[in-house]
This record gives C-alpha cells, sequence and structure tokens, in this order.
C-alpha cells in the first residue's frame, strides 16, 4: 500500500471518530434537557400583607348634642380637628347676678377611635368680654373675665382646675375665675383615654359675688380646645 492510501485511510479514521464523539456529546445535552424539564421539583405559597393604623377620634356630648373632632361621621376625613357650635362649655347661662346660683354644664367626653390616647387636655384661651343687649357697663375683659368664677373636675372626687386629683373642687370663688384659667394653661383630664373609653367633665360657672355696675350686660367668651394625644 502506498503512503498517499495510508494517509488517507488515517484521515478517514479520524473524521469518523470526531463525528461519533460530537454525536455522544449532543446526546448528552439532550439527556440533561430531557431530565430538567421532566424532573424539577417545586412548592409555593402565595400570600398578601396587610398594615393598618390605628385611630384617635374626639367624641363630644352633652344632652342631645354631640360633637366629634373629625367635624362629622363621614369617612374618610380630611382633618382631625373642628369647631363644636352646638354645645357650650358654660352652658350659655344669661341673666347671671352677683354671688347667684351656680351653673352646671355636664360635657362626656369618649375616645371612639381603635386605639388609646395617653393623654386627655384642655387648653383655654384668653377670655374676652362684650356688651349685650342696649344696656352694658364699661368693665373691660380682664375685669369682667376676672369676676367669673369657674372650676372644672369630674362632678365626683377629682377636680382638674385648681388641680386636685383625690379630692372634689372647691367652692366657687374670686380664686379661680377665667382669667386665671387662661393663665393656668393646659388642664389635664385624667390620665388619657383607652379606645371606646368615656371621662365626664362637669364645668361650674358662676358671677362673683364682687360685680359691680361696671359688669352689668356683659357677656364673657373664651375658648377651649379639648384634645387627645396618642
Amino acid at each position: 500500500m502506498s503512503r498517499k492510501q495510508t494517509d488517507s485511510r488515517r484521515h478517514s479514521k479520524g473524521r469518523t471518530a470526531a463525528m461519533a464523539g460530537s454525536a455522544v456529546i449532543a446526546a448528552a445535552a439532550i439527556a440533561l434537557t430531557t431530565l430538567g424539564a421532566l424532573g424539577a421539583f417545586n412548592a409555593t405559597i402565595n400570600q398578601n400583607g396587610t398594615f393598618t393604623a390605628g385611630s384617635i377620634v374626639l367624641k363630644e356630648t352633652s344632652g342631645a348634642s354631640e360633637c366629634l373632632s373629625t367635624g362629622g361621621t363621614s369617612q374618610p376625613f380630611t382633618t382631625n380637628s373642628s369647631s363644636c357650635a352646638t354645645i357650650d362649655v358654660f352652658g350659655a347661662p344669661t341673666g347671671q347676678l352677683p354671688g347667684g346660683s351656680p351653673v352646671t354644664q355636664t360635657l362626656t367626653f369618649k375616645n371612639v377611635g381603635s386605639s388609646p390616647a395617653s393623654t386627655f387636655t384642655v387648653t383655654p384661651e384668653t377670655c374676652a368680654a362684650a356688651g349685650t343687649g342696649s344696656y352694658y357697663g364699661n368693665a373691660t375683659s380682664a375685669e369682667f373675665c376676672g369676676k367669673v368664677d369657674v372650676t372644672i373636675g369630674n362632678g365626683a372626687s377629682v377636680c382638674y382646675y385648681p388641680s386636685k386629683p383625690t379630692e372634689a373642687c372647691p367652692a366657687l370663688s374670686s380664686t379661680y375665675t377665667l382669667t386665671t384659667l387662661h393663665t393656668y394653661g393646659a388642664v389635664s383630664i385624667g390620665s388619657g383615654l383607652a379606645s371606646n373609653a368615656s371621662d365626664t367633665v362637669v364645668v361650674n360657672t358662676k358671677l362673683d359675688a364682687t360685680a359691680t355696675n361696671a359688669d352689668q350686660g356683659l357677656q364673657a367668651t373664651q375658648a377651649f380646645a379639648w384634645t387627645i394625644t396618642q
């Protein structure tokens, strides 16, 4: 056999071996692909996560009248601070005389939110006075407001203003007036309000016995902010 024929046979065998190797690799790849497609295990849990904020909402009632810090019962609310025109903190007494009988106004406050409030306070603003009707005296706001005696308590064994945590409020006198109440600042009412808990607040007022002709026909007006906080 010639050298040329021998080399040709060797090249032919090499090509055959290479083709055989490629076939084996391709078969192995197909086998692996098939095993991956047919032999996979898996396990899945689908669920939601929920996160809800609590709420503190103050409701005030006096007789048949009620007010909410949200301004109404509609939902959702845009603010949690509102003005209440249907309830008067003092009960809106008229025709009061020097040294007359005390006027009692009972208010009930309830946290109708879902979360507890750690504090409950009332902040009295500056008292102002103005004449009513055709005839009234010339006392200034400070003078007349200083003639309106006031106490704030729970109607039983606790006085909030003046602060006497274990005592009923003292008798009305010129020591505690609408002027000194404003000067005192924020008054703590109890120890907060739990969700759905209520507090009764009793406000007593009267015209002091020292009132004079200068106080006739005048009306005192004082704003109050009742606030619960987280």
